[in-house]
Formats: C-alpha cells, sequence, structure tokens
C-alpha cells in the first residue's frame, strides 16, 4: 500500500472511519459489520466478552477482518485487547501471567520480557494484533483503585525497565505495545471509569517520575501510547490530557518526541461521559492530537438498542466537523497517515487466522508459572514459622466472602473475567500437597472454633475492576480476629497487593504473590510449603509499616 495516494483516494468518510477503535457486545457482529463495511471503521477493542476462547477469538478476528477486505481499499483492522496479566482476553485458556506488580516484585526485567513475548505470540496466534498494555503507570499512590496491581510498582526506575522489557518482548513476537495512561494514573485514587481525577504534582514530579516509564517506553520503539482521562493541574489545569493539545502536543509530542499513534483510553468512561458532550469530546480530543478514537462498549453504560445509532450519530459530527473545518485538514491528514503507517509497517492483514496451537500451551505455562514463582514475596516471619512442613496440622481460612466473587465474571468482559477464585486454587494447591488441612468459609468463620494445634493460614484478595470495587469488607475483621486466638501460629498469604500491612501491623508472618492469578497462588503455597524460595521484593511501599520498595 503507498500511503499517500491511498489517503489521497479517500472520502472524508473514509479518514474519518479510520480514526475509530469501536467495539461490541459479545457475539453480536451485525453491528460491527454495518460499522466496518459501511463506515470503514479502522479497529474494534475486543474484551473477553466476544473472545471466551481461542477458537472464537480465531474465528471473530477472522470474521471482522474479512468486513474488513469486504470495503473499496481493503484496508486491515487493528485488533486491540487488554491483555497486561491483570486483566486478559482469552481468560480460560491464556497464559496471561501474574500481572505487572508481580513482574516489578521479581525485580528483573528479563521476567517482564519473557511473560510479554507469551502475551505477543497467543493475541498474535488469533489475530488480536494490539496489546493495549504495558501499563507505564508509576502506583505511588496506595489508595489508588483502579492500577494497583496494573503498575509494576511505585519507583519510576524499576517500572521504566520493566516497561521498556515489556514493550521489546511484545514487539520482538509479533504484536504491537501501547504505552497507557499518558501521562500517568498512578498517584489519583479515583477511578476515571467513574469520574474524571485530578493529579496535584508539580510539573518537575511529574517529569521525574510518571513520564519516566513512559520516556523508557518511547526509546524501546513503542508504537502506541494510551490517553488518560485526568487533569493535570501543572500541565493543564482546563482539560484532562485526552483534550488538551498541551500535553498531547507540547509534551508528548515535543519533549518526548513520540512519533506514533495515540490512541485516546475509551471516551465511553464516565470520566468523559459524565463531563463532556460526547460529540464535543471527540472534536477536542481529535484537535488536541488524538490519532485514533476507542468507544470501548463500557459494561454499566450498555443501551443494545441505541448502539449502532449512537457510534452513526458520533461519526456523522466528526464528518461535519472535518468538512467546516473545526477538525483540521491536515490533523486529519496526520492521524490518518499514522493509523496506516501502524498497519503496514507491523504487517497486519485481513487473511484468516489458523491454528491456536500456542495459547495456554505448556511452554506458555511454564513462563507464567515461572514468573508468578520469581515475585512471590515473605514480607514478615518475626518468629520464623516459614516454611510450614507438609505434615503439619494446617487451618486453612478464607477471609472472603463467597459473593464477593461474583463480580469478577460481570464486568461485560473488561478486567480480571476469573471464573475461579484465587482462594479456591491456593486451597487445591495445598489440599494435593497437605495430610492434615481443613477449610474454613467466611460464611462459616464465626462459628467455627479455631483449633489449638497447628497452624492457621489465611488467604487475603483483592481484584483491580473497572468502575467498581472488590468486597473486602470482612477480610480485616477476620485476620484481626485469627491473630488473637492462634497468636504467632497466624500466616496470611496475600493474593494480592501488599497495601494492607498497615492494617496488620501485629501479624508475624505475610507472604505476598502481588496478584490473584492461578499461577500466583500456586506459586504462594509452594512458597508456604517450602517448595520454592521466596525471591521477591515488594515494588511498593506500605505508609505507616516499615515495608519499603
Amino acid at each position: 500500500m503507498n500511503i499517500e495516494s491511498t489517503i489521497a483516494s479517500m472520502t472524508t468518510e473514509e479518514k474519518v472511519g479510520q480514526m475509530f477503535m469501536l467495539a461490541f457486545s459479545g457475539d453480536q457482529l451485525d453491528e460491527a459489520r454495518i460499522l466496518m463495511e459501511e463506515h470503514l471503521v479502522g479497529g474494534a477493542y475486543i474484551s473477553n466478552d466476544n473472545v471466551p476462547t481461542a477458537a472464537a477469538a480465531v474465528n471473530l478476528c477472522s470474521t471482522l477482518q474479512s468486513y474488513a477486505a469486504n470495503t473499496r481499499l481493503g484496508i486491515p483492522l487493528l485488533l486491540g485487547c487488554d491483555q497486561e496479566g491483570t486483566w486478559s482476553v482469552i481468560t480460560a485458556e491464556s497464559a496471561m501471567g501474574p500481572g505487572n506488580m508481580a513482574l516489578g516484585a521479581s525485580g528483573d526485567p528479563q521476567c517482564a520480557y519473557d511473560m510479554y513475548r507469551v502475551i505477543a505470540r497467543e493475541m498474535s496466534a488469533v489475530g488480536l494484533n494490539v496489546v493495549l498494555g504495558p501499563a507505564a503507570d508509576c502506583n505511588s499512590n496506595p489508595h489508588n483503585s483502579i492500577i494497583g496491581m496494573r503498575s509494576f510498582g511505585e519507583k519510576p526506575d524499576l517500572v521504566a525497565e520493566m516497561t521498556a522489557a515489556a514493550v521489546r518482548g511484545l514487539q520482538d513476537n509479533g504484536s504491537v505495545a501501547t504505552l497507557k495512561h499518558f501521562p500517568g494514573h498512578g498517584d489519583t485514587t479515583l477511578d476515571s471509569h467513574r469520574g474524571l481525577p485530578t493529579v496535584t504534582r508539580t510539573r518537575a514530579d511529574l517529569m521525574r517520575i510518571d513520564l519516566r516509564p513512559f520516556a523508557a517506553g518511547i526509546d524501546a520503539g513503542a508504537k502506541i501510547v494510551m490517553t488518560s482521562h485526568i487533569i493535570f493541574n501543572a500541565l493543564d489545569p482546563e482539560r484532562p490530557a485526552t483534550l488538551s493539545p498541551v500535553i498531547l502536543g507540547d509534551l508528548l509530542r515535543g519533549e518526548l518526541g513520540f512519533e506514533g499513534l495515540v490512541v485516546s483510553d475509551s471516551m465511553n468512561m464516565h470520566s468523559m461521559k459524565r463531563n463532556y458532550d460526547p460529540t464535543d469530546a471527540a472534536i477536542q480530543a481529535f484537535q488536541a492530537g488524538v490519532d485514533l478514537m476507542m468507544l470501548a462498549e463500557e459494561h454499566y453504560d450498555h443501551d443494545a438498542s441505541q448502539y449502532l445509532e449512537n457510534q452513526r450519530t458520533l461519526i456523522g459530527a466528526v464528518i461535519r466537523a472535518v468538512e467546516d473545518k473545526t477538525i483540521p485538514a491536515e490533523r486529519v491528514y496526520d492521524s490518518v497517515r499514522r493509523v496506516l503507517r501502524l498497519k503496514q509497517e507491523a504487517g497486519f492483514t485481513t487473511e484468516p487466522r489458523v491454528g491456536t496451537v500456542t495459547v495456554g500451551d505448556a511452554a506458555n505455562r511454564a513462563v507464567e508459572f515461572n514468573v508468578a514463582r520469581r515475585a512471590v514475596s515473605v514480607l514478615r516471619d518475626r518468629d520464623g514459622l516459614l516454611p510450614l512442613r507438609p505434615s503439619t496440622p494446617i487451618t486453612l481460612v478464607n477471609t472472603t466472602e463467597r459473593s464477593a466473587y461474583e463480580v469478577l465474571t460481570q464486568t461485560r468482559g473488561i478486567g480480571p473475567n476469573q471464573a475461579t477464585a484465587a482462594f479456591d486454587v491456593f486451597a487445591q494447591t495445598l489440599a494435593e500437597n497437605c495430610s492434615d488441612l481443613s477449610i474454613v468459609a467466611a460464611e462459616d468463620f464465626a462459628a467455627r472454633a479455631i483449633p489449638a494445634e497447628g497452624f492457621v493460614v489465611a488467604v487475603s484478595e483483592n481484584y483491580t475492576l473497572p468502575g467498581m470495587d472488590f468486597n473486602q469488607s470482612r477480610q480485616v475483621e477476620i485476620i484481626r480476629s485469627l491473630h488473637q486466638s492462634a497468636g504467632e501460629r497466624l500466616v496470611v498469604v496475600a493474593l494480592r497487593d501488599p497495601y494492607e500491612l498497615a492494617d496488620f501491623p501485629e501479624i508475624g508472618a505475610y507472604i505476598c504473590a502481588y496478584s490473584f492469578r492461578p499461577c500466583a497462588a500456586q506459586a504462594a503455597a509452594e512458597v508456604l510449603l517450602g517448595e520454592t524460595e521466596a525471591r521477591g521484593r515488594s515494588p511498593v511501599s506500605v505508609p505507616g509499616t516499615d515495608l519499603q520498595a
């Protein structure tokens, strides 16, 4: 494809279509077909709701690309997914790894490279050609409800090293990397799926902390940067990054020298929809420097009866803004050129996909299990309890009520999508290796007496969810009660981030896996029983404790 001559031949409608990345619910392909064939939409956000299995992914990607092949220009689609460990697609089958915070805990950029190499190969095998990751955010705020374990850690140098390694792992192995959420979502408490956060750091601190990983990722060759829906007072106190020419133009293009594709975070998030008219926001974003606008079908806001009409209305409004020069012609040209250049350089094709042998195979499982093992840390062992002998009587207590897990698969494909709780994987692993194990559910905790002999292992969990929280309401209560009754016989195993340590100053034995994924739960069980040495180190500090990154 000759990019310049292709652009010269394109109608305004075709150019604008290439600047949109839309989504759709489940397997409702008629909406996608209309948008791709009739409006030349350039890409799609694919969630686990669309591709629960590898076979479904192969079929969907092939079908979508056939829609693109049926258009006048036959330009292939950009098909992106959140495959970043903590969030995932093809969740039941793919080897997505333990997530970024666990990779950060390994302290080894090679672990990040190896895991993202697997992710690239698995996603490419099914036709998903862009990974919307890694998250390059420094999680410097322990109360951050939406980044957390999606981050490699809090220290800029560590996050920068891991980000660069992840980018190389993806792009050396057939995928395209996306740095997000520019210029950094790590110092927020408000989830931008729910509202519009503000960051008050000084410009010097933003450059020193938040921008360091993005600069490293750009230097490593990342082809896409995703914007954040956050106001940064020191950069542009009036507009969120997605709508700011100062942030996207002067900073990202100018100071950081990024020449690739700028994609917006989903414009359907409440940070945008509750504060801006959709048409005004779209026009401002393109004016500011967004090249590709993502309209992910957010789980909390989907109206199937209005979906197609809303997308067509928005695309039509942008077309009119181009025609009346509200969006300058050169701005459209620059964006379409970047979209087409990415697709050409990355080798995107409309050819059908064949084969899924690399998804979740033994070699990929071995990689994810290895990096999960490297992450597990013993953050406290004041009385030298660890490891426990498999022959020792163990009472295993779940501190999470069963109803809390229901939300994990109710996010319309965005987020963890994990059908089996981390606790259940951990419990099964212990049951297979321990000769004297009893299990107590959170619902039964008050009615069950804790044995006077043997050890008590309490499991705590957290899951990073879009637009909602995982219910941890009983965890602190149960763990404190267990410490009162079992004392130094208590070991807490955290299948999550370690920020809860601030609630437990008296707990003497604490193992952290920095992840809720099955591989992390198995690795934590191995460390508890002494089958694997704990080699990880926390990549985040916990205020009010002596734990420092």
